[in-house]
């Protein structure tokens, strides 16, 4: 998450305040527009398209998700602050089984509808290419949370994944000191937050005699990812860590270990706030957790979307990456944790 130059914007995970004036770096007049023209990047090579509206025109702005999921409303959560503050409306839209098809289709729909900015968490970078770069012709196009580095995207706002991957993998040889067997569950490998939270991981854990032993995909279904963690625990007897990386994973290994009668042998170490995760950590069923910032996601990507449409490329910062920030939670500061999670909540 240090990996950046000092240009690049840095916000503490749940270090926030609700005035919310000093988040991020972009321009700071208003964003309103209607009919659009198209400037080159100053910066970029190649140019990527940027789209800078009249002020005083409203400008209509859409956050996308890549699920449905518990982490969802906290960003939505950020989306309503960034409303409140501004008197800007947001549309949020989820698709409802996360596929691709669903998500591009949803890409589409907002072009059509006309809309002049996306915040897109994005399934399958390599595969949504060509619909990303379509929809960056007639919008500003920015990353959240799953970034498309390949694309026509503007910037990246969200967790450095590969850096929560280190953190995770420092907790993972934390509880393991001699070692052990480990696996891993994720919704979809292919999404770059995912495989690059596993490449942090698997960094750390090199030359710490822990192997993982299995690497299973659900495609966000939740039964399936269930059934894989007890398929797990059944193929590896020596099993000692279930580490899930999407964050319906680790609560739902954790009560296949439960129902295995394997809690306390088994450990689990989850990602994302959860309320059920937060409540296994409680019991004792998960370890840790490595929790992201959902709620900045959704106010700094409104925010950037808003002056990017006023300013152009002046309002990107550079590089184009701001790191909202990942931490560790387990039962020594859960309380404090969740105290916070509940002042961000109360402005939804």
């Amino acid at each position: 998450m240090r990996r950046f130059p000092k240009l690049t914007v840095m916000v503490a995970a749940l270090g926030l305040t609700f005035g919310l004036s000093g988040c991020g770096k972009g321009g700071s007049s208003s964003s309103q527009s209607s009919t659009a023209t198209s400037t080159p990047a100053a910066t970029a090579a190649p140019a990527k398209p940027v789209h800078v509206y009249p002020k005083g025109t409203p400008i209509k702005l859409a956050f996308v998700s890549n699920n449905v999921a518990n982490y969802w409303n906290f960003a939505h959560a950020g989306v309503r602050a960034f409303e409140k503050k501004t008197g800007i409306q947001v549309t949020f839209r989820e698709p409802a089984k996360g596929t691709v098809a669903e998500q591009n289709q949803i890409i589409e729909d907002l072009v059509t509808e006309g809309y002049n900015g996306i915040a897109i968490s994005v399934i399958a970078p390599n595969d949504q290419i060509r619909t990303l770069d379509s929809a960056a012709r007639s919008l500003n196009l920015i990353c959240v949370d799953s970034d498309a580095p390949k694309s026509s995207r503007l910037m990246y706002i969200g967790t450095m994944n590969y850096n929560a991957g280190l953190l995770m993998g420092k907790e993972i040889v934390k509880l393991l000191p001699k070692g052990g067997q480990v696996a891993i569950f994720v919704g979809n490998l292919a999404a770059r937050n995912a495989y690059r939270r596993l490449d942090g991981i698997e960094h750390v854990i090199k030359g710490h005699n822990i192997t993982i032993v299995a690497k299973k995909e659900d495609n966000q279904d939740y039964a399936r990812a269930r059934s894989n963690a007890e398929n797990v625990i059944s193929a590896f007897p020596h099993l000692s860590l279930m580490c899930g990386l999407y964050s319906y994973n680790g609560a739902l290994a954790a009560s296949a270990v439960k129902a295995a009668g394997d809690k306390g042998k088994i450990k689990v170490i989850a990602f994302d706030q959860d309320p059920d995760t937060l409540q296994d950590i409680k019991t004792g069923l998960i370890n840790a957790t490595v929790v992201q910032n959902p709620f900045m996601e959704g106010y700094l990507s409104c925010k950037y979307l808003r002056n990017i449409c006023a300013n152009g490329m002046k309002a990107v910062p550079t590089p184009a990456n701001v790191d909202t920030g990942v931490q560790i939670v387990d039962a020594k500061n859960l309380v404090v944790y969740e105290k916070k999670l509940a002042k961000m909540m109360a402005s939804k």
